[in-house]
């Protein structure tokens, strides 16, 4: 799983890059004893065309895995940035509060893995933090901490 982590969350920087930043970047399993993992993405830069945003996060997304990344796989979801669908909304508030460490008490191995209600997403792992490039290691993006004071 670490391993898809850092795949992904290298694509995701990259994208954000060209593209711009995403308002939900997760990815979540129904089943927290076999997980299979789909990412869950929402960006302004998704509208007007979303399914040409899709066919673009597939071929940049999926051009990175090899077959163990696959089979534990399920897939993209994409939502628009202002979406009421229930899971949106719910992932979006994760979001925030992951960004405002709320959850590190969470982070085993690197990554925060949030056990959450959702039926659709029973765990939820926010992509907020930064891959150190040259280590592999996983740190909370300090750019995104909220000061207080």
């Amino acid at each position: 799983m670490r391993n898809l982590f850092i795949t992904i969350a290298k694509k995701l920087a990259e994208i954000e890059q060209d593209k711009g930043p995403f308002v939900i970047k997760c990815l979540i399993a129904r089943d927290p004893d076999e997980p299979l993992w789909t990412l869950v993405l929402s960006a302004e830069w998704f509208r007007p065309d979303q399914q040409e945003a899709l066919n673009y996060l597939t071929d940049r997304i999926m051009t990175a895995m090899d077959y163990d990344y696959m089979i534990i796989f399920l897939g993209i979801l994409t939502y628009a940035p202002d979406s009421s669908n229930p899971l949106a909304k719910s992932l979006r508030q994760i979001q925030d509060n992951h960004r405002q460490r709320l959850y590190e008490y969470l982070r085993i191995n690197g990554e925060v893995v949030i056990p959450t209600p959702l039926e659709q997403a029973r765990l939820v792992v926010p992509f907020n933090d930064v891959i150190d490039p040259q280590t592999q290691a996983v740190m909370p993006d300090a750019s995104q901490q909220q000061t207080i004071g």
